[in-house]
C-alpha cells in the first residue's frame, strides 16, 4: 500500500498512529523536491514527473497499469481551476484544551446562554474533542502573526521565534532568553536580526479579538476590563456586552473564538446571551449556491432588480461556462420576471417571522410580497385614521384615551382596548425572552384582524352616519383609533424602523411629547382596559356573526329566499364544553341571546342584509341535522347562523352574479388602464396582472 503522509490529510493521520516517517514529495512550487534518492526526477513538475514515473516502471514489469477511481475529489482552485496539493509545511497552532473547557463552563452554568438552549449540547460535544486550533495563514491580507525569528550573526548560536509587539521588543525577548554561555558568544558579534514571520492570523481570530478590542483589552487602571477571578464558576459572572445575534452556522466559528478569547486574556465573558438565527436557504430548502442559481441578493429584494440585472451579475462571477449556463437556465426558472421592490422593512419583518424555524429558512418571495401588503395595509390605515381625524378637530388629537370618559366607551371601543393590552403584553413577553417571530406575529395578527378587520369596519358606520346602529361616538372611535395606531407604531419600530418613523413623524399626536424620534419614545400603557372578557366575547359574536352571514350569501347566491328574513342568528346549547355545568350553560346562552339582540341592528348593516332574526332554537324548531332547504354556519359553541333555502338550482345562470362580476371586471380594468398605474407600477406587477 502506497501512502503519503505529507500531501494527504487521512495519510498523514495513518502515519501518525504507525509512526511512520512523513516525507515530502513535492515543494512549494510544485516541483519534485531535490531528494538524492531520485535524482533523474528532481526539478520536474509534478504532471512531468508522474508521466516519467510510469515511463521508468514499465520496463522493470512493475507497473500494473491504472483504473480510474470510482468516488475520487479532487479539490480545484475556484478561480484558477487547478488542483489543489495539499502540502506539509510548518504552522502556528494555539492549544484550545484549557480555552475551550473554560469556555463551557461558562456555558454549562449560565454565564452564558445560547439559544434556542438545544444548542448547548451541541456546543458542549465540540468543546470536549476539541483539537488545537492552527491560525496561519499564507495570504497577502490580514494581521501579521506578531512573531520574529531573531538570528545573530555570530553563527554560533541558534535561532530564536519570539512574540513581541515589535522588532525591538522582539530583540530584548530572544536575548533574555540566552544562557550565559550563548550570550558570551553573542557578545563579540555585530548584533542580531529579528524577521517578523510572513503568516497573516486565520480571519477567525481576528474576529474572535471583537470584544477585546471594542472593550478595551487593557487591564489597567483606566480599562474598563476589571480581571474578574473564573474559578468558581458556580457564581454569575458579569459580561462585556448584553446580547450577541448571528447565525448558527458560524457558532463554533466566531462565537466560540470570542468566548476563549475573551475569558483567557480578560477572564470575563464576552456576552450574557448568544440568539442564533437559522440558516437562509431558497423555497426549496437547497442552500444558495452561484452554481445553482438560486442566490437571493438582499439589495435587489429591497430595490428591486430586473431578469437582465440577474443575468449579468452571474455572468460577471466566476462561474464556468457549463455553470454559468445551468445558473441561468435555473433563474430564468424561479424568478422569470426578476424581483419586485419590496424595500427594507418587508424583508425583515418576513426573516424575523421565519425564526421560529429553529433549522433553516426556507425563504420564499410570496413571503416578502405578503410582508409587503401588510406594509401597505398598515399605511391605508394610517391614511384612514388621519383623514377621519382631521375632520373632526380641533379637540380629537389634543386628548389621549385616558382622557375619555369611560362611559362614552362602546362595546367595540372596549374589546379593541382590551385586545391592544394583551398584543401587548404577549409583545412585551416574547421580546423579553428573544422569540421576536412570536412578538412580531402578535402586532401583525391585532392589525390585521382586531383593527382593520373588525374595530375600523364597526367605526365606518359612525363615522358615516350609521352610529345609531353601535351607540358609537365619532370622536371616541377616534380617539381609540390614535391610541391603537400609536401603540403599533412603538411595537412595530424594531421590525419595521423605516416605515414605523415615517407614519410616526406624520402622526397627529407626536406634538403630545418632546420625543423628536420615536426611537425615544417610552411605552405607556394609560388608557388600556386591562381585560375585558365580556366585550371580547361579544365582539367575537358579532363579527362572527357577520362572518356567516356573508359566508351563507357566498355560498348560496340564488337560492335564499328572497322573502325576509332569510337569515337567522340562532342561540343553541347543542355544544357544552366538558367542564361546564348545566347552569354555566344557561348564563352562556342569556348572555349570548342578549349581545345578539343588542347588535342586531350593527350585524344587519354590516353583513348588507336588511332583514334578519335574533332567536333562540326553539324558536324556529331548529335542529343540527339540517334539510335541503336550510343551510347552517357554526359561530361559537352557542351560536349559528341559519338560512333558508329554496328549491332553485345552483346551476342555473345567475344573471345577478355575472352582472356584478362584469362590473368589477369592468374597474378592475379601468384601474389598469389608468395613467397612474401605468406610470408606478412595477413592471412585475403589470406582467402579474
Amino acid at each position: 500500500m502506497q501512502i503519503t503522509p505529507a500531501h494527504d490529510a487521512d495519510d498523514y493521520a495513518c502515519a501518525q498512529r504507525h509512526g511512520l516517517p512523513v516525507v515530502q514529495v513535492f515543494a512549494p512550487d510544485g516541483t519534485v523536491v531535490q531528494d538524492i534518492a531520485l535524482p533523474e526526477f528532481a526539478g520536474m513538475s509534478r504532471w512531468r514527473a508522474r508521466e516519467r514515473v510510469i515511463a521508468a516502471l514499465k520496463p522493470t514489469g512493475a507497473y500494473l497499469g491504472k483504473r480510474d477511481a470510482e468516488q475520487s475529489v479532487i479539490l480545484r482552485c475556484s478561480r484558477s481551476g487547478d488542483v489543489i496539493e495539499p502540502m506539509l509545511m510548518p504552522q502556528w497552532y494555539i492549544q484550545c484544551g484549557k480555552l475551550a473547557q473554560q469556555a463551557d463552563g461558562l456555558v454549562q452554568t449560565g454565564a452564558i446562554e445560547l439559544l434556542p438552549g438545544r444548542q448547548r449540547a451541541v456546543w458542549h460535544n465540540w468543546m470536549s474533542g476539541i483539537e488545537d486550533w492552527c491560525v496561519s495563514r499564507q495570504l497577502w491580507w490580514g494581521h501579521r502573526i506578531p512573531v520574529y525569528r531573531v538570528s545573530w550573526n555570530c553563527g554560533a548560536v541558534d535561532d530564536v521565534w519570539v512574540a513581541a509587539e515589535s522588532e525591538q521588543q522582539a530583540k530584548e525577548k530572544a536575548g533574555n532568553q540566552l544562557c550565559a554561555n550563548d550570550r558570551a558568544l553573542v557578545a563579540g558579534g555585530t548584533g542580531c536580526v529579528a524577521v517578523q514571520d510572513e503568516d497573516v492570523l486565520d480571519t477567525w481570530f481576528s474576529s474572535g479579538l471583537l470584544p477585546l478590542t471594542a472593550f478595551n483589552r487593557s487591564t489597567g487602571q483606566n480599562s474598563v476590563l476589571a480581571p474578574v477571578c473564573m474559578t468558581d464558576l458556580s457564581q454569575p459572572l458579569p459580561a462585556l456586552s448584553s446580547v450577541l445575534e448571528t447565525g448558527q452556522d458560524i457558532l463554533f466559528f466566531w462565537v466560540a473564538r470570542m468566548a476563549m478569547l475573551c475569558t483567557h486574556f480578560a477572564r470575563i465573558p464576552p456576552f450574557s446571551t448568544v440568539l442564533l438565527h437559522p440558516m437562509v436557504r431558497d423555497a426549496q430548502g437547497r442552500k444558495m449556491s452561484k452554481s445553482l442559481g438560486n442566490i437571493i441578493d438582499p439589495m435587489d429584494i429591497i430595490d428591486g432588480a430586473e431578469l437582465a440585472r440577474l443575468e449579468q451579475t452571474l455572468a460577471d462571477g466566476y462561474l464556468s461556462e457549463r455553470e454559468l449556463r445551468q445558473s441561468t437556465r435555473e433563474l430564468k426558472r424561479l424568478y422569470p420576471h426578476g424581483f419586485q421592490r419590496f424595500g427594507a422593512d418587508a424583508l425583515r419583518f418576513t426573516l424575523l417571522l421565519y425564526t421560529q424555524q429553529t433549522q433553516q429558512i426556507n425563504l420564499s418571495l410570496e413571503s416578502v410580497k405578503a410582508a409587503h401588503r401588510f406594509c401597505n395595509k398598515l399605511w391605508n390605515t394610517f391614511r384612514f385614521i388621519h383623514m377621519h381625524a382631521a375632520q373632526l378637530r380641533p379637540d380629537t388629537d389634543r386628548m389621549r384615551i385616558a382622557d375619555v370618559d369611560q362611559r362614552l366607551l362602546t362595546v367595540f371601543d372596549r374589546a379593541l382596548l382590551s385586545r391592544l393590552h394583551g398584543m401587548l403584553e404577549t409583545y412585551h413577553r416574547a421580546m423579553a425572552t428573544y422569540r421576536l417571530a412570536i412578538a412580531a406575529e402578535a402586532v401583525r395578527d391585532f392589525v390585521q384582524r382586531d383593527l382593520c378587520d373588525r374595530y375600523i369596519e364597526v367605526c365606518k358606520l359612525a363615522l358615516f352616519g350609521n352610529g345609531g346602529a353601535t351607540r358609537q361616538d365619532p370622536h371616541v372611535a377616534i380617539k381609540v383609533l390614535l391610541e391603537a395606531l400609536d401603540n403599533v407604531l412603538r411595537a412595530l419600530h424594531p421590525f419595521m424602523p423605516f416605515l414605523s418613523e415615517e407614519l410616526w413623524q406624520r402622526h397627529a399626536r407626536k406634538d403630545l411629547s418632546d420625543e423628536v424620534s420615536i426611537m425615544e419614545c417610552q411605552w405607556s400603557s394609560s388608557g388600556l382596559i386591562a381585560h375585558d372578557q365580556r366585550s371580547e366575547d361579544e365582539n367575537d359574536l358579532v363579527f362572527g356573526a357577520v362572518s356567516g352571514i356573508r359566508s351563507l350569501k357566498q355560498q348560496h347566491p340564488t337560492r335564499l329566499r328572497a322573502d325576509a328574513p332569510r337569515l337567522a342568528v340562532v342561540v343553541t346549547a347543542s355544544e357544552r364544553p366538558p367542564d361546564a355545568t348545566e347552569q354555566d350553560t344557561a348564563v352562556d346562552l342569556d348572555a349570548a341571546l342578549e349581545a345578539a339582540t343588542k347588535h342586531k341592528a350593527c350585524i344587519a348593516l354590516m353583513s348588507k342584509e336588511p332583514a334578519i332574526r335574533v332567536c333562540t332554537a326553539s324558536d324556529i324548531g331548529y335542529s343540527e341535522a339540517l334539510d335541503s332547504k336550510s343551510a347552517m354556519v357554526v359561530v361559537s359553541p352557542h351560536v349559528r347562523v341559519v338560512g333558508q333555502l329554496t328549491d332553485a338550482d345552483e346551476r342555473a345562470p345567475r344573471a345577478a352574479l355575472i352582472a356584478k362580476l362584469e362590473a368589477e371586471l369592468a374597474q378592475v380594468r379601468g384601474v389598469v388602464a389608468s395613467d397612474g398605474y401605468q406610470r408606478g407600477a412595477p413592471d412585475a406587477v403589470k406582467d402579474a396582472n
